[in-house]
């Protein structure tokens, strides 16, 4: 059974949401834009997404930049270079006509989410494998928008080894190459954010070693409370808060550990644990919802593979618009409203208010 939630707490959640930011730290946007587009969908944001964000407050949105590994498998690093590219381009083509939507590339555009009506969508790597062992390319993505990269998927590449992925259970060991040290200096130099939710411990600790700023985990959650190699054990918990980084809760069935159909609770688990663990001021969401992306893949690959299965669904949520259930539980449950406002967005805002450049990008 899942947490009831009584109206009272809903409508409280609802006013907070009207009152406050929302930050949701990681979403697959760009790539599903771009599987959409090439199903010949239109509009994607405005028909999939811009009620729904509405609705809950959201206020800013990281969208990944995620290239499937059945792309690199077929074409290699040039081939995922190309996927990362159209992304990012079939991303901001989604956004010409949308006037409640505007880029976040530097301090001052935070601002702007200050205005009513206005989202902001801030781009970012989910791993590096597209750009080889080419750090020039950090400098063509940069003036493409991009402010922020984890060093690699669940995967290995030039950079690092990455964890396993959600679905299995397995220690994988080796952590950042010569390249990838290389690389998280340059990234701290050109003011992106480093986000560690894919890395592998060993890789994990290489990044604390090596990094003089405050990094991410987008969208992990607590191993003690759910044990899943991609959530982060208590340890490494205390070593991001002390870095003055910020963990967002993850909604994926498998790794909140829900797959009973407990979303509401499990969430609520971790987000208590994690904010007795590190402090509220380290703790955000990043739902990493994947539901809508993979029925975008399943509707552009079935029509040449008529044996592809739609994947089962993996998120706690239906969409973006019932966040406000998971606020509501955790006040309902006894969280208080200054916390659960951090949560929300106010812990993210405050990390790339020190993280992001002063410029703002002119694209």
């Amino acid at each position: 059974m899942d947490i009831k939630v009584r109206e009272e707490y809903l409508q409280l959640a609802k006013k907070l949401h009207r009152e406050n930011p929302v930050v949701d730290a990681h979403l697959d946007l760009a790539g599903e834009i771009l599987l959409r587009r090439r199903a010949g969908e239109t509009e994607i944001i405005k028909n999939y997404y811009l009620d729904n964000w509405q609705s809950a407050g959201i206020k800013l949105i990281f969208s990944s930049i995620y290239v499937h590994t059945r792309v690199i498998d077929e074409l290699g690093t040039e081939g995922a270079w190309e996927d990362a590219l159209k992304q990012i381009e079939a991303l901001k083509a989604d956004c010409i006509n949308l006037p409640e939507i505007f880029f976040v590339t530097g301090k001052k555009d935070l601002e702007l989410l200050k205005q009513e009506n206005r989202i902001g969508i801030l781009i970012y790597m989910e791993g590096l494998d597209c750009i080889g062992t080419d750090k020039e390319r950090l400098f063509f993505l940069h003036k493409l928008g991009v402010r922020g990269a984890s060093l690699t998927w669940s995967r290995d590449n030039a950079l690092a080894r990455g964890c396993c992925k959600a679905g299995e259970y397995r220690q994988v060991t080796g952590g950042l190459t010569e390249l990838g040290k290389e690389v998280v200096k340059e990234m701290e130099k050109m003011s992106w954010f480093l986000d560690v939710s894919h890395l592998n411990d060993d890789g994990f600790e290489d990044i604390v070693n090596i990094t003089e700023s405050p990094f991410l985990a987008t969208h992990s959650c607590s191993k003690t409370v759910y044990d899943n190699y991609r959530n982060l054990t208590d340890e490494q918990m205390g070593k991001l808060a002390a870095k003055g980084g910020v963990m967002g809760i993850n909604g994926c069935r498998l790794i909140t550990g829900s797959q009973s159909g407990n979303h509401l609770e499990m969430l609520c688990r971790h987000a208590e644990y994690e904010v007795q663990k590190i402090g509220a001021e380290h703790v955000g969401f990043g739902f990493d919802l994947c539901d809508s992306y993979d029925r975008a893949e399943f509707k552009l690959r079935s029509k040449e593979d008529k044996e592809l299965q739609l994947p089962k669904s993996a998120d706690c949520f239906l969409h973006h618009g019932q966040i406000p259930l998971f606020t509501a539980a955790l006040l309902q449950r006894g969280m208080s409203k200054e916390d659960v406002v951090m949560i929300m967005g106010g812990n993210f805002l405050r990390y790339l208010q020190e993280i992001l450049p002063e410029e703002t990008s002119t694209w």
